[in-house]
């Protein structure tokens, strides 16, 4: 659907096949409002927009009316900017299923912020509502074909690849660029100035969608280039907190603030039960790899030559987002994390599914990876048993090559082959 497919279009299909409100939440120009627009003119629904003034001064004024005067189904974007909607929807929902009659379809919302995590709308939808991810546009999508890296690992298989193109440089544009598809069709020297806008309007704007109490936004920028520093690394929030001076609770509330607009991701560590001692703290990513380029200051020609671990830091981040991208489109559950012991013992990511599949994922920008590379990954494999799906280290290197039981070197290119 549109000038690239989106993954989740078939799960936000079969979701209003059988709920009667979906929710789409994503980023900001992450292809929400077009993609729902597209279903929207296939079932011949009303889209609405509440970044329209005159909308969202109606929705907010009279919510009720707003809802009940309107057929269905009815698609309203930016929903999260009249709050009290919810209330009305699930009043309409609760009509139609009233004598056992089946109700699907009859609401699509967008939304650039996460509010369906909070209690409001736990609250309101219990029941009646699903949500989707909406990402930004994945390498798949990019390429036109959908991504099975993930899902092929939690079943135990790694694609076999051969003769792939070495070094940061086949790889530079992919990680600098990210995936905003505005992004994607403007060229390098312009990204620079749009990122600086869409960061301006999401904080200035977005933010006070989810909170009265930011009395800080000026140092929400500040906060978040802060964060950026950190890109891979273990969350303190009293070392970024003395980077800005700012009290470590507000810190933790405003690094939640910028998860809640899909900014930073907060990956919890993971412990699995393992008699160990375990560092407890989440680990840091950015969901675009263009927006945390664009934080970090490094463009495709530092990325190229820096040797200091920023470089490694981006390339990991860049993984990492493709990671949450495709565990958004998968039908069963998973559950990303890092692992890290206070002995020193890691794993970058590891995706958990529901049925308590484990795969294993570590991130070197060298084209040569070594034994040692794979220590984390052994570990976890002589722990968990045959939970242990697959341990893997994507790299710059060449060819898919086998490490010992269930622990291969792959190209970074089996993300998206």
């Amino acid at each position: 659907m549109g000038l690239y497919p989106r993954h989740v279009a078939s799960e936000v299909l079969a979701a209003l096949g059988d709920t009667p409100v979906v929710v789409i939440v994503g980023p900001r120009q992450s292809g929400k409002s077009t993609l729902a627009a597209q279903i929207a003119a296939d079932r011949g629904a009303q889209v609405v927009s509440l970044d329209d003034a005159a909308s969202r001064a109606a929705a907010n004024a009279d919510p009720t009316g707003f809802i009940e005067e309107r057929e269905l189904p009815l698609f309203i974007d930016e929903f999260q900017k009249a709050p009290a909607l919810l209330d009305a929807i699930k009043s309409r929902v609760d009509r139609a299923r009233r004598g056992g009659r089946r109700a699907a379809g009859m609401f699509l919302l967008t939304g650039s912020a996460n509010v369906f995590s909070t209690l409001r709308i736990s609250e309101s939808l219990t029941g009646r509502a699903q949500r989707v991810h909406l990402w930004t546009l994945s390498q798949g999508e990019l390429r036109g074909h959908r991504e099975t890296f993930l899902s092929e690992l939690l079943a135990g298989r790694v694609v076999r690849l051969a003769g792939q193109p070495t070094g940061r440089a086949p790889i530079a544009e992919a990680v600098v660029r990210g995936g905003y598809p505005e992004m994607v069709a403007r060229p390098p020297g312009s990204r620079a100035r749009w990122l600086r806008s869409y960061l301006e309007m999401t904080l200035e704007r977005d933010v006070r969608d989810l909170t009265d109490r930011a009395r800080q936004l000026d140092d929400l920028p500040r906060l978040l280039r802060v964060a950026a520093a950190r890109i891979g690394g273990i969350v303190d929030l009293t070392s970024i907190g003395g980077a800005i001076e700012m009290k470590r609770d507000s810190v933790r509330r405003y690094m939640r603030l910028l998860e809640l607009l899909f900014l930073i991701w907060q990956a919890p560590a993971w412990s699995g039960g393992l008699a160990q001692q375990v560092i407890k703290k989440p680990k840091l990513w950015i969901p675009d790899s263009g927006m945390a380029c664009h934080l970090a200051g490094c463009g495709a020609d530092r990325f190229l030559a820096e040797q200091t671990g920023v470089a490694g830091s981006l390339f990991e981040n860049f993984v990492a987002s493709e990671i949450i991208k495709q565990a958004s489109w998968l039908q069963q559950r998973i559950e990303l994390h890092h692992f890290r012991t206070a002995g020193g013992r890691e794993v970058d990511i590891v995706a958990e599914a529901y049925d308590g599949s484990i795969v294993g994922i570590e991130v070197k920008l060298g084209a040569s990876p070594k034994a040692s590379d794979f220590s984390g990954l052994a570990h976890l494999r002589d722990r968990l048993g045959p939970r242990f799906r697959a341990g893997v280290v994507l790299n710059t290197g060449a060819e898919t090559l086998p490490f010992g039981e269930r622990l291969w070197a792959l190209p970074v290119a089996a993300l998206w082959s």
